[in-house]
């Protein structure tokens, strides 16, 4: 049902490609304002607040931006949208592929299923909250990133404040991570293409209460992994996955592993999420959970957790057809054997001491 469903969202929009630039049709008005989110501000907003098309025109220049830096010769795109008969269009310069007018279609039919699930939970009762929004993970690398990362839920001032996922603290420190393991900070955005398996934008403090609301947006969540970690167009290699946080580690044990089964921080999976291929999953922390922490030996742990999660991550993302368990073995053994950097790295990134303070204190 899922793909008979798909297939006939995709073959309603008619698509022109030439060159790299593209013309793409992408839905009904009244659909492109649900599934964007729009108004996206709705308070202490700018004036004159921006339109639907401006708003469609700044998550799609995040998209294209962001696929744009895996191909450092091409120029920077450029996005202008419009309103044409009742139909949202999109004109994009210097597209990152040919075939991005479809990427996006695709993208936007399997936010139609995540759309459908966030009416279902609201007619559900008993379920939603008068502070949660629908909020697809909106301006991420699509078509030409290295690694997908599986999270919970969308924090709310992305789509309230910054207009930008990738400036949430969560994500800000897990580029921070990343960058320690050797990932150059320009393909930031290759590396943290979001999947959410609450698509919703809620306060920080949702957490729990978002639990109810999984099943409804399974279909959605599996449709879009299927899509992210398929291999880029002339490529074989699937690309590689984190699942970071207790909930989407619960999430994917549930979808894709044998019933009962565990899916714990520092654990290898490799599992068929659509593609007929085996995708490589490694179990993280959140990014936001080492400041939890009890005290400072347990964020230490954490903090070397998360270092070899996202040395997997670096290395997996460069090589994705690497020896994914051969990779995390050497992830391991590198972080292991550097506890001193360890240890200084929590204390200058998390609690924030100067370097020689850091120091003194990993001695």
């Amino acid at each position: 049902m899922q793909q008979t469903l798909l297939a006939a969202l995709l073959a309603s929009l008619p698509l022109t490609a030439l060159a790299s630039d593209v013309e793409v049709d992408l839905g009904k008005r009244d659909d492109i304002a649900a599934l964007f989110s729009y108004p996206n501000c709705q308070q202490d907003c700018p004036a004159p607040a921006p339109s639907l098309e401006m708003t469609v025109s700044h998550w799609l220049m995040q998209n294209a931006l962001r696929d744009a830096s895996a191909n450092s010769a091409k120029e920077q795109p450029a996005v202008a949208v419009r309103n044409d008969s009742d139909h949202i269009k999109a004109t994009i310069r210097n597209a990152p592929a040919d075939d991005y007018g479809k990427v996006i279609q695709s993208y936007l039919a399997i936010g139609q299923l995540g759309y459908q699930g966030a009416l279902a939970v609201q007619q559900a009762g008993g379920i939603w909250q008068s502070d949660w929004r629908f909020f697809l993970t909106l301006g991420m690398a699509m078509r030409n990133h290295r690694t997908v990362q599986l999270l919970h839920f969308p924090p709310d001032t992305v789509l309230n404040d910054s207009q930008d996922y990738l400036t949430a603290a969560t994500t800000l420190r897990w580029a921070q991570v990343l960058g320690y393991n050797g990932m150059n900070v320009r393909d930031n955005g290759l590396y943290q293409t979001i999947a959410d398996i609450a698509p919703i934008a809620a306060p920080a403090s949702a957490g729990s209460a978002l639990t109810g609301t999984y099943s409804y947006f399974s279909q959605y969540t599996a449709a879009l992994l299927n899509s992210w970690t398929a291999p880029v167009p002339g490529s074989n290699s699937v690309r590689p996955m984190v699942a970071l946080g207790g909930p989407a580690r619960d999430w994917f044990a549930q979808q894709y592993l044998p019933a009962g089964s565990k899916f714990d921080v520092l654990q290898l999976a490799k599992v068929n999420i659509g593609s007929n291929q085996q995708v490589p999953v490694l179990g993280g922390n959140h990014p936001s959970y080492i400041w939890y922490a009890k005290n400072d030996a347990d964020g230490i742990a954490i903090m070397q957790q998360d270092l070899t999660v996202a040395c997997w991550q670096n290395a997996m993302g460069q090589k994705p057809d690497g020896d994914a368990q051969g990779v995390l073995n050497s992830c391991t053994s590198t972080w292991k054997n550097d506890s001193a950097m360890v240890c200084r790295l929590y204390y200058t990134s998390v609690k924030n001491l100067d370097a020689a303070s850091a120091k003194a204190k990993c001695q």
